[in-house]
């Protein structure tokens, strides 16, 4: 019998998008905080889940990314294309 797996934090999977994401694209997590307005720590933390974004940083990392902030809350986006 399959054991269940505990699904991940959402701040773990957004992070996780953000840099598959921000790698996707060829940026620095420096580049990326340029973007936002914030510093290379603070992509850093997001990345690692260390820091839970409100919906609002969820949006202005979508913009910065060019993507749909709903694409940066999947928790399958990541599963299918790192692994």
């Amino acid at each position: 019998m399959a054991t269940k797996r505990k699904p991940k934090a959402l701040k773990e999977i957004f992070g996780m998008n953000v840099r598959l994401e921000r790698t996707r694209q060829g940026l620095t997590q420096e580049e990326l905080g340029h973007r936002l307005g914030r510093d290379q720590s603070y992509v850093s933390q997001i990345e690692s889940g260390t820091i839970t974004a409100s919906l609002d940083v969820v949006d202005q990392f979508a913009v910065a990314l060019g993507t749909d902030p709903v694409d940066l809350l999947d928790p399958k986006l990541g599963r299918g294309s790192a692994n």
